[in-house]
């Protein structure tokens, strides 16, 4: 499930949606500048934010081209609240854990610009019932 729609892929993208109807000189304006966050280097940001579940976890990849483990920080927040942001303030996103996620074993990586945060589902405590055998006479 993607958090954030982006460009390409034949995806929707909110920008063209919002734009469209707009009179020319000010849908082209805007374009631009939505689409290009400057980041003080003549470049923009193209980030991409997808989130997954499955039987063992919750996976979040957010891709931010040129950028290193380095120049990102990940934070766990009260409230279970997990907040993904540069160093340099340019980009930021907080997302809330599952209450099945497991906090104790939370783990990040990033290769090539792409960040994978992954939070193992808690393990459900064993139940403690056993059957009890009944004796009678009969």
């Amino acid at each position: 499930m993607s958090i954030v729609p982006i460009n390409g892929g034949g995806g929707w993208d909110p920008v063209d949606r919002l734009l469209s109807d707009m009179p020319f000189p000010f849908s082209s304006a805007i374009s631009s500048t939505v689409r290009d966050f400057d980041l003080g280097f003549g470049s923009s940001l193209n980030s991409r934010l997808d989130w997954r579940e499955n039987s063992r976890g919750h996976v979040w990849e957010v891709v931010l081209p040129r950028f290193t483990d380095e120049d990102v920080l990940v934070e766990l927040q009260d409230d279970r609240m997990l907040q993904v942001s540069l160093e340099s303030g340019n980009f930021m996103s907080r997302f809330k854990i599952p209450e099945d996620a497991d906090l104790q074993n939370l783990k990040a990586s990033m290769n090539d610009g792409v960040l994978v945060v992954t939070v193992p589902k808690s393990q459900p405590a064993p139940s403690n019932f056993r059957v009890v055998e009944i004796e009678g006479s009969d």
